[in-house]
């Protein structure tokens, strides 16, 4: 407890009295089919109303059972759909800018993640990639450089979309009425799968390990945004600049450096040696802009002890800060410099750079790190050497940074709205991808989006139709093998459609699918169960297996769940539970015969 000590005189300082975190709530939305959508809302700072942020579309097969839901699609309403001249713009090689190309607002939105499939993004990225590096790369570098830059855009601009919806569903933990629309386990699966998305196969990962993903994700987070806080804290109180942490309720994942006017040189103040290691910044202390400053500055009042107060306080004496840095506190290693109030265009100009080499070398060069063991064990002394010494030399995690930085400031009521304009403004000059939307259009963005996903939910045709289709893809995988839909699938491109394969008609699918998940969702119980320990009934309640034994039994128990049977039968000690898996054994036996 010793760096809470340390720390409490920096938050009290920086702490406001009018501080008030966004209202979140959840609004429910029947759709046609037997499903429902799920859309979160956040009020707007200073009460200009309220925002839809995040949509999900709940399975829930018309019946009031939350055994046989599945969450399916989710949609972050803060983006559109780029238009012809966003995707143009993406192609261009070397062209790190943001142009006001227009705006899809008011067409139907795409889903960022299907919860029901997500290893679909998996397969696409590498089938992709390997269709880049065996047929593209081969004709000439403008198309090389140009499809890969393409590609670079696509997986950033979808990157930055799974990041702002994690953010807006882990604040549904602190709300008792969120928790009433999405259980624990949906909102723990949603936030796995949001980050497991932005790896490279994390949507391989099986339902059973996403706890484990999700607690070592969390874990991660929580250690690298404390290490960051204390290591900002401490350069900052080293060079004698203040720190204040910037965020809410628990999601404090960026901070500000500020001076005070008082202590620069130009005031008769000492001269004062600075060390900007891990900080990114030039020294301030002998800045001429800074002693010139007519930019944004606050007026803070302290008392005798040198603790803020009200102004009303008597005998507080007035300092004026005025901001030096933005950081990222959940960036790995080092806090991540987002903005520089004194130079405005140098974290871009680093971001560029960065961005520029690696398009230098894979685009125009074609020079692959797995094609060229050489440049593989140089790039990788080198990005080593550089992230010792402090250099946010990792793509993906800059993008979540600037991602969560860029969300919390649109929603956070608790910062000066002159403040949280500036840093708008400077985080809106960082944009590279042509692909993304300007911060200052998302709140008509999400309206207009949020409007055109309810038409597209009402209409028929629209997601009620989409959600038939993936039903009997659904089914297909619990009475077909890989190969037989692998077949049915070919059948139907090569029909050109003609052909398409219906396990069964519309009054059976969902008795049927309510059946197999329901089983679906016990197999998987159990099987955290006999991972958890050797003797299941030390860590789990007895009653709660007893009862997934008997829910299996009663709805069939499937083959695939003889393993995780026999298991927990040679484990348990309990000769209830005993007598139950030799009943479920039984039954598959029986159906194998």
């Amino acid at each position: 407890m010793r760096w809470v000590t340390l720390i409490f005189p920096v938050v009290a300082m920086a702490a406001t009295p009018d501080f008030r975190p966004p209202d979140f709530r959840v609004e429910r939305q029947p759709v046609a089919n037997g499903a429902e959508l799920l859309t979160v809302f956040s009020s707007l700072p200073e009460n200009t109303g309220e925002i839809p942020l995040v949509s999900v579309l709940r399975d829930s097969l018309g019946d009031n059972d939350p055994d046989n839901d599945r969450l399916r699609y989710i949609w972050v309403l803060t983006s559109a759909r780029p238009t012809v001249l966003q995707h143009a713009a993406a192609f261009i090689p070397f062209f790190y800018w943001r142009p006001d190309l227009g705006k899809n607002m008011d067409r139907k939105p795409a889903a960022i993640l299907d919860l029901g499939n997500t290893s679909k993004v998996v397969w696409n990225a590498l089938g992709q990639s390997l269709v880049q590096a065996a047929a593209i790369d081969s004709n000439g570098a403008l198309i090389r450089a140009s499809t890969r830059r393409y590609r670079a855009n696509l997986a950033d601009q979808q990157q930055v979309n799974l990041m702002e919806g994690l953010t807006v569903i882990s604040q549904l933990e602190q709300m008792p009425e969120g928790k009433a629309l999405l259980s624990e386990p949906e909102l723990l699966e949603i936030q796995a799968r949001l980050a497991l998305a932005g790896k490279t196969l994390g949507g391989l990962v099986t339902a059973e390990r996403l706890p484990e993903a999700y607690l070592k994700n969390r874990v991660q987070t929580e250690e690298t945004r404390g290490h960051n806080w204390e290591l900002l804290r401490q350069r900052a109180e080293a060079n004698g600049l203040y720190f204040e942490p910037l965020g809410f309720a628990r999601s404090r994942t960026h901070a500000l450096l500020w001076i005070a006017r008082e202590d620069l040189v130009a005031n008769g103040a000492e001269a004062r040696k600075f060390d900007g290691r891990f900080l990114g910044i030039a020294d301030p202390f002998n800045d001429a802009r800074l002693k010139n400053w007519t930019g944004y500055t606050q007026t803070r009042y302290f008392d005798e002890a040198g603790r803020a107060v009200d102004a009303e306080t008597p005998g507080a004496t007035t300092r004026e800060f005025i901001p030096l840095a933005l950081y990222a506190l959940e960036y790995p290693k080092v806090p991540l410099l987002l903005a520089d109030f004194r130079d405005t265009h140098k974290p871009k100009h680093r971001e560029m750079l960065r961005m520029a080499a690696g398009d230098a070398v894979s685009g125009v060069l074609g020079i692959s790190k797995w094609g060229n063991w050489p440049y593989f064990a140089g790039s990788y002394a080198w990005n080593f050497v550089r992230s010792r010494h402090g250099d946010p030399n990792n793509h993906a995690a800059r993008l979540k940074a600037y991602s969560q930085v860029r969300r919390w400031l649109t929603l956070d009521g608790s910062i000066d709205p002159a403040l949280r304009a500036e840093l708008q403004r400077r985080l809106e000059i960082l944009g590279v991808n042509p692909l993304e939307e300007s911060v200052f259009a998302e709140t008509e963005i999400a309206e207009r989006q949020y409007d055109a996903l309810l038409r597209y939910a009402a209409d028929p045709n629209g997601l009620p139709a989409r959600l038939e289709r993936d039903r009997n893809a659904e089914m297909a995988t619990h009475r077909h093998s890989a190969p037989a839909r692998t077949g049915l699938r070919l059948a139907k491109w090569f029909s050109f459609g003609a052909y398409s394969h219906r396990e069964m008609d519309d009054s059976t699918i969902l008795a049927e699918l309510g059946r197999e998940r329901r089983a679906e969702r016990q197999v998987r119980f159990l099987e955290t169960v006999a991972q958890s320990s050797p003797q299941p009934e030390v860590v789990w309640n007895i009653a709660e297996v007893r009862r997934a034994m008997n829910d299996l039994i009663a709805t069939g128990v499937p083959a695939r769940s003889a393993h995780v049977v026999s298991r927990i039968m040679q484990q348990t000690s309990d000769p209830e539970i005993r007598d139950l898996c030799e009943q479920a054994l039984a039954t598959i036996s029986g159906a194998g015969q």
